[in-house]
């Protein structure tokens, strides 16, 4: 009696782990791979307007634009960041729409 109810257990929590891990993939956020050489150095200004606003509001008052990249194959932009305060770099991509992506 022991052994069915551990394994009710058992098989309810497996359950439940696979249903979270569905969900959690169903919501992530979409993967780009592309090659670094890909990527040609821009100005804020030739970038489209969603893009251009998207980078502003990513910079805010809390970091420095020290590089804009455009992918004109893929059309991505990756935008190198530097934090104020903190000094840390970041890099981060955004698609032709303005939304992040991950590499």
């Amino acid at each position: 009696m022991k052994k069915i109810i551990l394994c009710v257990i058992l098989l309810t929590g497996y359950v439940s782990f696979a249903n979270a891990q569905a969900a959690i993939s169903s919501e992530a956020v979409s993967t780009v791979q592309t090659a670094n050489g890909d990527y040609k150095e821009v100005a804020l200004e030739n970038l489209s307007e969603v893009v251009q606003e998207a980078v502003k509001n990513l910079a805010g008052d809390s970091y420095d634009i020290v590089k804009i990249e455009f992918n004109a194959e893929e059309e991505l932009t990756k935008v190198t960041l530097h934090g104020r305060e903190s000094g840390e770099t970041a890099t981060v991509i955004l698609n032709k729409e303005g939304e992040k992506v991950t590499e």
